[in-house]
């Protein structure tokens, strides 16, 4: 097996981490909104954009589906 560079994975590595760090941070940030509004009982769904996303999935599931 061969050894890599710990230096350039290294740093990939890292580079990786902090992109995941920032899009947890940011995701986190979104849930404690949506959790705020469902206890101040402002939280709204768009139907129009649930329905099409209904839609939408059950196309591609019936695209992926062998015949």
């Amino acid at each position: 097996m061969k050894v890599f560079d710990r230096g350039k994975w290294g740093a990939l590595l890292d580079e990786t981490r902090r992109a995941v760090d920032v899009l947890s941070e940011g995701r986190a940030r979104r849930i404690e909104e949506i959790r705020s509004a469902l206890r101040d009982g402002t939280y709204r769904v768009d139907g129009k954009q649930v329905a099409g996303k209904m839609v939408s999935d059950a196309v591609r599931e019936l695209r992926e589906r062998p015949h």
